[in-house]
């Protein structure tokens, strides 16, 4: 029962072993600086975290636009995102200036920033 034991435990640490060296969820977003009222612009959200396995993963994606929560994306442990890094975008059509905001969550760390940008009215 012993030689079991210490073989699962070995095969997690095995499995896990990115886990120690994985830091938090980052993300870093991308949109024009100005564009036109109506006009439908294109927000690039690019996640970062060093190790996605079934034990340790980024969880949580998400978008907030002027304070409202516009869009997230899930991953699970049988969900991992595509790889260590990974994007995902959003079509917005602008009504006024915009804010942005974004944050990538780890299961086990949290995240790193919150990453913003604002779109202006040409």
């Amino acid at each position: 029962m012993k030689k079991i034991m210490l073989a699962v435990v070995g095969a997690l640490l095995f499995l896990d072993a990115g886990s120690a060296l994985a830091d938090k969820s980052a993300v870093r977003l991308e949109a024009p600086a100005h564009a036109g009222q109506g006009e439908k612009i294109t927000i690039t959200l690019f996640a970062r975290h060093s190790a996605n396995n079934f034990l340790h993963y980024t969880k949580r994606l998400n978008l907030i636009i002027n304070g409202q929560e516009a869009a997230s994306w899930e991953f699970g442990a049988f969900n991992l995102p595509d790889s260590a890094e990974f994007s995902r975008t959003f079509e917005y059509e602008v009504t006024g200036p915009t804010t942005l905001e974004s944050a990538a969550v780890c299961n086990v760390h949290g995240s790193a920033n919150t990453a913003t940008a604002t779109v202006g009215l040409r």
